[in-house]
């Protein structure tokens, strides 16, 4: 396996990195979307891990996430249009990605915030991937979105596209956490492995607190979310933890497969693994995880697995 830096200049200039783990010889090739206030190198185990079972990966780093971020945008997408250019990023790792393996199929991995960006992508480009994987999301729930979405423009106008709300961080990550008092620590909604959430905690580059305006791009990116405007004949597969927080604890994420499925989408399988937290790629079962994803993604010689039922 050779890993390879990755540098990519975006069209307004923004300077895009990551990795590629390749295989000697690859079948397929996953382009991994990370999570919020977390970095693309949190997935070189799994990619390393991919690579031996023939799998070429891309991971990078979102706008305002890295090593490469800068203090003062650790956190932020980008003044303006923050949603449109993390879309327009996913779509220039893509396009690198089939560059380099025209004929392989290429997938998308999405985690969390980054399945949100993988989404909004596959509604705007389906036809450029050959399937859709979504860890640890949920459904898009207008009625609490809008309310949110509106608070979060009202702190923005009075504090800057900057500022970095107490509040916003009380009512998401803080109350998810809550969850699962008594807390050992702040992060315990993340996974059950202790292990896990320390190497988190003690990552500078994670458990940041983001800036209002990527909160406000965030949420209105998901509004513009509808699995009836997605490519019908676009495999969609789905993963969570019953106890992830971001899903409902299950509820949630049913929720988005039952929408996804009734869009008329010909192939859409859902895994809800009993007692997971938020990170399914970094909990106690975390092996039996990559083998379930490793099914997920076509590679030349096989397809994906069968639908599951819910």
């Amino acid at each position: 396996m050779n890993q390879h830096t990755l540098n990519l200049t975006a069209a307004d200039g923004y300077q895009l990195t990551g990795t590629l783990f390749q295989p000697e010889l690859p079948l397929a090739c996953l382009v991994i979307s990370h999570g919020m206030a977390e970095h693309g190198n949190r997935y070189a185990e799994l990619a390393q891990w991919l690579s031996k079972h023939q799998i070429a990966v891309i991971s990078y780093h979102h706008r305002g996430h890295g090593p490469d971020c800068t203090p003062d945008s650790l956190g932020h997408y980008a003044d303006n249009e923050g949603w449109a250019k993390v879309i327009s990023d996913l779509g220039l790792v893509v396009g690198h990605a089939k560059s380099i393996f025209p004929e392989l199929p290429l997938s998308v991995l999405g985690h969390s915030m980054g399945s949100f960006i993988a989404q909004s992508y596959a509604q705007q480009h389906g036809g450029s991937i050959d399937a859709l994987i979504l860890s640890a999301s949920n459904r898009i729930n207008k009625a609490e979105l809008i309310p949110s979405r509106s608070l979060i423009g009202l702190i923005k106008r009075v504090r800057g596209k900057r500022h970095q709300s107490k509040l916003i961080a009380n009512l998401t990550f803080g109350k998810f956490n809550r969850m699962f008092r008594p807390n050992r620590t702040e992060c315990d909604w993340l996974s059950r492995d202790e292990q896990q959430v320390d190497q988190y905690l003690a990552d500078p580059l994670c458990g940041f607190e983001c800036s209002t305006g990527l909160w406000h791009d965030f949420l209105g990116g998901m509004l513009t979310i509808d699995p009836a405007f997605w490519r019908k004949d676009l495999p969609v597969h789905l993963f969570s933890g019953s106890n992830d927080p971001v899903g409902e604890m299950g509820k949630g994420i049913r929720l988005h497969f039952q929408a996804i499925r009734d869009s008329g989408i010909q192939k859409v399988t859902f895994r809800l693994f009993d007692g997971g937290r938020h990170e399914m790629l970094n909990e106690l079962n975390a092996e039996d995880v990559w083998q379930h994803l490793l099914q997920c993604i076509p590679t030349v010689q096989t397809a994906c697995a069968e639908p599951l039922s819910a």
